[in-house]
């Protein structure tokens, strides 16, 4: 990116905030690359941002349960012979 690490410092504080702010986009973290001189050398993830993904949910309902009467019991199954 540049031989002036405080310059390109600069740089990414300003650029990668535009970058992630930007809806059209989609930017990663960036990954600072080791450079001899002490300048910054910068690598970072764009890619157009392709919108929400579709999900598709299926759902089956249960018929809903029916209120019983207050005060009233289910009835004892039949006694066995």
């Amino acid at each position: 990116m540049t031989d002036d690490r405080e310059r390109g410092e600069r740089v990414v504080e300003i650029l990668v905030p535009l970058l992630q702010a930007c809806t059209a986009l989609q930017a990663g973290e960036p990954t600072r690359l080791t450079h001899r001189g002490g300048g910054l050398r910068l690598v970072l993830d764009v890619q157009p941002n392709e919108g929400p993904t579709s999900v598709r949910l299926e759902r089956e309902d249960t018929p809903p349960r029916t209120s019983r009467a207050p005060g009233r019991r289910r009835a004892l199954p039949p006694r066995p012979g």
